[in-house]
């Protein structure tokens, strides 16, 4: 019976921090080449084995796309003789099994007055296996329409941050649009200039599930 406890003790201390707190993955930081500013996120302890390999895999293609424009941007600096910079680094937005959202953010500075950054969103569901798009929760063109109205409506209370003059037409719902999950519902990601200024960088705007959720398919 003794033996029985201290097994159990002991398994309960091994066990990943990862399944006692809910969490989807373990993520940790990797750097690309030995180079400092290619940082990207790399996942483990998840209870797809499967699933954790395609999700490492999906990061492992996100930085070696960035290595490249690195170097591109390099070749660009020499040309006309400007300082280039350039950096990747992440957040991890959501992670509570089955679920996971990490966002990616690019900055580079090409010349000009300043740099930008693009943010890219990777969001799983493990049980499903597979990455999920903004358009495999807004199926339907009435959920659409409905989260546009939404983030239109949001914007428009706010015209000391977004474009005071813009337009719902102006705002674009695509598989590509950045977005995390959360507790109730999904947060959009915007890019800089999209919906507002550049001074106000990348906007995110929470949007309840209740908003392209019908209550009879909750």
């Amino acid at each position: 019976m003794k033996k029985l406890c201290l097994c159990f003790i002991l398994f309960v201390m091994i066990t990943p921090t990862v399944f006692a707190n809910g969490q989807t993955a373990l993520v940790t930081d990797e750097i690309y080449k030995d180079i400092e500013s290619l940082k990207y996120p790399q996942v483990s302890e998840t209870e797809k084995t499967g699933m954790e390999d395609k999700i490492n895999k999906a990061f492992q293609k996100y930085i070696k796309e960035s290595y490249k424009e690195l170097k591109e941007n390099e070749e660009q600096a020499e040309k006309y003789d400007f300082h280039a910079e350039y950096q990747t680094d992440y957040e991890v937005k959501y992670n509570q099994s089955p679920k996971l959202s990490i966002l990616t953010s690019n900055y580079i500075y090409s010349g000009g007055a300043h740099g930008n950054t693009t943010v890219e969103s990777f969001n799983f569901d493990i049980d499903k296996g597979k990455r999920v798009y903004l358009t495999n929760i807004l199926t339907e063109k009435e959920q659409i329409e409905a989260v546009r109205d939404y983030v239109w409506e949001y914007a428009t209370e706010r015209p000391d941050i977004f474009y005071p003059d813009l337009k719902k037409e102006d705002i674009k719902l695509t598989k590509d649009t950045a977005f995390y999950f959360t507790d109730d519902g999904i947060t959009l990601v915007f890019q800089q200039y999209e919906i507002a200024p550049y001074v106000a960088g990348n906007q995110e705007i929470h949007v309840p599930a209740e908003v392209y959720i019908k209550s009879d398919k909750k």
